[in-house]
């Protein structure tokens, strides 16, 4: 009955200290988040002072780093502005001027050539 009653209690502590390390964990991340700062297995094992092999173990702890971190990759990420209807309007002004001033450029050239053939033959 002795060995029982350790093994029940061993058992009971180790549980225990387990859900005391989940619940540290848990709350350094929800720290990070509020805080802003870089969530990555290096970073939480660190500030948990729990071990990296311990928090890929856990599969809910797993995937939430996992999304943390892929979430502030994305906000790095530069996303592309959306134009106004304005911006776009200038645009298409400034490449119309820009082709007319090319097409009268091509015209003075194919003039030039043609004086050019002119005068050679």
């Amino acid at each position: 009955m002795t060995k029982k009653s350790n093994t029940t209690a061993i058992i009971q502590l180790s549980k225990e200290k387990s859900e005391k390390t989940r619940i540290r964990v848990e709350k350094t991340i929800s720290e990070m988040v509020i805080k802003k700062e870089k969530i990555n297995f290096n970073s939480v094992s660190e500030k948990a002072n729990v071990s990296k092999s311990w928090l890929y173990k856990k599969k809910d702890i797993r995937n939430r780093i996992e999304t943390l971190r892929g979430m502030q990759i994305r906000e790095l990420i530069p996303r592309k502005q959306s134009k106004s209807p304005r911006s776009e309007e200038v645009l298409i002004r400034t490449l119309k001027s820009r082709i007319k001033a090319l097409e009268d450029e091509n015209k003075q050239l194919k003039d030039q050539v043609q004086k050019l053939y002119g005068k050679l033959f």
